[in-house]
This record gives C-alpha cells, structure tokens and sequence, in this order.
C-alpha cells in the first residue's frame, strides 16, 4: 500500500484482529473462510485464513492464505481503486441509474392512490344512498364489494410503500465512500465490503452500497472494474 494513502486513508489498528471475518468465502466450495491462529516451529505465531471446508475434510483444496496478504491486499485495492475519481464517478452514475429505475418502478403507487380514491368516492355515495333509504339487495351487495376493494388497495399500497427506495443524490454517494476510506481499517472493511469470495490465484470483492434499503438486496451491478496485484486478478462489484 502506498505511504501517501496509509496516512490519508485506511489508518490502521494495533489490536489484532481478523478484518475479514465473516466476509470471505471459498470460491471453489462456497464455505465460510475463517480465521486462525497457529503456532510454527520456532514457537511465533502464524495468523491465516482457512476454508472451513477443507478444515472439516469436504475435499476443497482451497490454499490458505496469510492474514497480513490478504488483509492489505482487500484494503490496498479498495482504498486505491475507490479514490480514483473516474471509478468513483462510474460508482455514482450506476447508483442513480439502479435507483432512477426503482423509482419509476414504483411509480405504481399514484396509481393506486388514484384507484383508492375512487373506490372511496363510490363507497360514500353507497353510504349517502343507504342512509337516504334505497336498500336492496343489489346497493348491499355493491357496498360489501367496495369495501372488500378498500381493503385490497390498501393492503397493495402498504406493500409497494415497504419497497419504496429514498432517493440520494450523487453528492451522497461520493460523500458515503470517500469518508469509509478515511475510517480505522476494520471499520472501513466492514462499512464498504459485503462479501470476498476468494479462490487461489483471483477474488470478487462485493462492495455495499448507500442505496441499501433497495428491497431487491440481491441485485448488484459490476462497474466493469478488474486489477491485478501480488499475483491475484482482482473483480470489483457493487452489490
């Protein structure tokens, strides 16, 4: 990692700790990557990741990989690429694209409201009609309709507001990254990094977004970013 970007960004914590865990994961066998400690011959410690898989004799052969490479390379990688200005503003136009399009999918909501007022209009004038004296069998049938309609659209409305997005602006986005970068290294890892699906020779590294209360949490978009440092192809992805 370069001195410049130690001292700007991703300060580091002199209490050990595992900035990965909970984060990595086999991407030959799909298990959890955890930490470990071991002891060498010389009586120091080691500190490594390990998939739990090969660790519980499922047949990966998933190497391990030292603690201190993977965590500088994870941190190096994020706070180099993310800090470049044309990454981050590739980030951004994504973002607003993602959420323009959830906005107007959710454009159905007027639609709704429009639909729910009408039904309430004709169940007053059913009202206004039974308590003026005309009740048949047909305005009885017709008011239990509207109402069984009011109930409906409400229930569709309450469910389209639960998946409704707040819209953020492209100051947010940039302003949401650009202080992660500036955090101690295991809170910036565990703002900005959701998942690091890591194989011997590449890794996907998932990074959140600010958008996060998109109902679809399983949608992510590649900002067609690839790297490649100490010997291991790099894919960035915004998910």
């Amino acid at each position: 990692m370069e001195k410049s970007a130690v001292r700007e960004y991703g300060k580091r914590s002199t209490e050990v700790v595992h900035y990965l865990r909970n984060k990595l994961k086999c991407g030959y066998c799909g298990c959890p990557i955890t930490g470990e400690t071991g002891t060498a011959r010389n009586g120091s410690l080691k500190r490594y990741y390990k998939c739990s898989g090969r660790k519980h004799h499922n047949g990966c052969q998933k190497a391990t990989v030292k603690k201190e490479q993977i965590e500088d390379m994870v941190i190096s990688t994020t706070i180099k690429e993310l800090s470049r200005p044309e990454i981050l503003d590739n980030i951004v136009n994504n973002l607003l694209e993602v959420q323009e399009k959830q906005l107007v999918k959710n454009g159905v909501i007027p639609l709704l409201m429009q639909e729910k007022k009408q039904i309430d209009k004709a169940t007053e004038n059913m009202l206004k009609a039974i308590e003026q004296g005309v009740i048949t069998e047909t305005t009885a049938k017709r008011l239990k309709e509207l109402e069984a309609k009011q109930k409906e659209i409400e229930a569709k409305i309450l469910i389209e507001q639960s998946k409704s997005i707040v819209r953020i602006s492209a100051s947010d986005i940039h302003k949401y990254y650009k202080d992660a970068l500036r955090y101690e290294a295991r809170a910036l890892i565990n703002c900005l990094v959701k998942e690091i699906i890591l194989y011997d020779d590449k890794m996907e590294i998932y990074f959140t977004k600010p958008t996060r209360n998109d109902p679809d949490e399983n949608r992510g978009f590649s900002f067609c970013l690839n790297t490649y440092t100490e010997g291991m192809a790099i894919q960035l992805i915004i998910k």
